[in-house]
């Protein structure tokens, strides 16, 4: 399915080690050409932020550290860091940072800002609405818990309170998920029941697999199962109409690198798949996360990204740095990435379009630097931001 070549182990390998030398060339210098081409390919309003991201800013004290946001021609000029400046902390400050770097939506995890003392959701609405920014979602929707009605209608009202439209979960359907035909055959009729609760009033329910969700069957009682990967057939049986996807764009390239085929070696068709959720309308959202290839290749079983590097002339945290949104070898695709089926952010946006309501979220897991970097995730937020608002097919 989809015009993605299955790639076996041995080809990909082969690939990955002569595609070593390509990832160190950035993208950051190529606005000009971009801005000659098409129109770009993420809208003003539907650019996000996943909380996640800039974990270290909500909780900490604002003000209550320096740190480097980079000048205008970072990371091209590694050493421009820009002024030492008191940092953002809390809800409201870096809401107000977001809105002055190009973010229009927040997707929560957490209604927590630590240090900076109880937040009522009324007054997160009230942060949000003067900065600028609306609420794009949550992740505060595990499978498990949107069972319970009760929870469930907590649920919709904060929804309703904030003005989102999708509700979700970034982990697994239970934890842990059980490899059984019977578990999964359970989490899908679970899902379609929470599904059709919220679609009921107004609300898409989805998930944001990551790479556990990639995995095979492993079902003594259904061997016809075992070269069949768990998410192909959660999103075979379950009801399009309610159950949606916000795939995260590093983990999907990840979990089909690390669970290739038992037989023939071949790898998830990534290309099938996002095929299959824009055709059915599915496709609500991405995470924009970008990484590194790891060379040369980690075994099977292991995740074979960084989303951290080296970056030469970087004076900080002895030169490691994190991997902006658009620099990595997911964000640019082959070859720079050894791996065909990884045609980079542009392409995929292009060719995988959105249904409502349309949020790209940037995200990073390494987002927050040591305290080397305290500045490190709005750093992130602020390039990553830059590249995606100059994205065009």
């Amino acid at each position: 399915m989809g015009n993605a070549p299955r790639i076996d182990r041995r080809t990909f390998i082969g690939a990955a080690v002569a595609a070593v030398g390509a990832v160190a060339v950035g993208p950051f210098a190529t606005d000009v050409a971009l801005a000659q081409s098409r129109g770009r390919l993420v809208p003003d309003d539907r650019l996000g932020l996943q909380q996640w991201a800039v974990r270290d800013a909500i909780t900490r004290v604002d003000g209550s550290v320096m740190g480097y946001l980079g000048g205008d021609n970072f990371p091209a000029d590694p050493a421009d860091l820009g002024p030492l400046v008191p940092l953002p902390g809390g809800f409201e400050a870096v809401f107000r940072y977001l809105a002055s770097v190009g973010y229009r939506g927040f997707e929560f995890f957490s209604f927590n800002q630590g240090a900076n003392g109880p937040i009522t959701i009324e007054e997160i609405a009230a942060a949000l609405e003067r900065a600028g920014l609306v609420a794009a979602g949550t992740h505060t929707g595990g499978l498990q818990q949107m069972v319970d009605p009760a929870y469930r209608q907590t649920q919709i009202e904060m929804a309703r309170m904030l003005g989102y439209r999708m509700i979700g979960t970034a982990g697994n359907p239970a934890n842990p998920p059980q490899s059984t035909l019977a578990a999964w055959q359970g989490y899908a009729e679970q899902a379609n029941t929470v599904g059709a609760a919220l679609r009921a009033v107004g609300i898409r329910y989805f998930f944001h697999p990551e790479q556990d969700w990639f995995r095979f069957f492993d079902d003594p009682a259904h061997p016809e199962l075992s070269r069949v990967h768990r998410i192909d057939w959660f999103t075979d049986h379950t009801d399009p109409r309610d159950v949606f996807f916000e795939p995260d764009t590093m983990h999907t390239l990840a979990g089909r690198a690390r669970f290739p085929d038992p037989v023939d070696g071949s790898l998830f068709d990534v290309d099938a798949w996002y095929g299959r959720l824009a055709a059915q309308r599915r496709l609500i959202a991405w995470h924009v996360k970008d990484a590194d290839r790891i060379t040369p290749p980690p075994p099977p079983g292991t995740n074979p990204f960084t989303q951290t590097r080296v970056r030469p002339g970087f004076p900080l945290n002895d030169g490691i740095d994190v991997v902006y949104v658009g620099e990595g070898s997911v964000g640019r695709g082959y070859p720079v990435d050894p791996d065909p089926a990884v045609i980079g952010f542009p392409d995929t946006f292009e060719r995988y379009r959105l249904a409502p309501p349309r949020w790209f979220h940037t995200e990073s897991d390494n987002g927050p630097g040591p305290a080397a970097d305290p500045g490190r995730s709005l750093r992130w937020a602020k390039v990553s931001a830059r590249y995606m608002l100059s994205v065009r097919a």
